[in-house]
């Protein structure tokens, strides 16, 4: 897996509705805009955008993440406004391993229209074809039906159930596993 090229090459895909490029803090108006709903966080870790500076935090983050090498997230842009609707990316990169994970997020008013994984397909080729990763997973709670159904549609096969893996807001909660292989190609 060759992590540095990722970070080097700063890849931006084109896909029929969406542009996906580097998040900067030039985002920071629309980010917290997204990051501001509280469906948008409900089912994970983070916490909803309080105010604009949490998304401040979170932007000063991810820039630190693309210098030391360790997540690379993509905005998604919808083409035809120009607007951030989402963000996800690659996580816990292993390059010994060639493995990583995937993560994504978007506007609840985008919800059950395909945005999440037209953004995360290109994501996903790239790391296969161009990174040479083996394996890639991804988690979701377990009632999360529509997260499901983008890995699904991304080609990833459920391997199990991580039963009360994740404490989220207060509540111990099942992670449904799934993962794509470069033999599943």
């Amino acid at each position: 897996m060759n992590i540095d090229k990722l970070f080097a090459a700063s890849p931006e895909f084109e896909t029929e509705r969406l542009y996906l490029r580097r998040l900067t803090m030039d985002d920071l108006d629309e980010y917290y805009a997204f990051a501001s709903d509280p469906k948008v966080s409900e089912q994970s870790l983070w916490q909803c955008h309080q105010s604009k500076d949490d998304s401040i935090g979170y932007l000063e983050r991810v820039l630190r993440n693309y210098e030391q090498k360790t997540v690379y997230l993509w905005a998604f842009v919808l083409k035809e406004t120009g607007t951030l609707i989402g963000r996800g990316g690659i996580f816990h990169l292993d390059e010994f391993m060639q493995s990583g994970e995937l993560g994504y997020a978007i506007g609840s008013a985008y919800w059950g229209k395909g945005f999440a994984a037209e953004a995360m397909q290109p994501i996903v080729d790239y790391c296969f074809e161009q990174l040479d990763c083996n394996r890639l997973e991804g988690k979701c709670n377990a009632g999360n039906i529509g997260s499901a159904r983008v890995m699904e549609k991304l080609g990833m096969v459920q391997e199990g159930l991580l039963r009360k893996q994740l404490k989220i807001k207060g509540v111990f909660t099942d992670q449904k596993m799934y993962a794509r292989i470069r033999d599943d190609l």
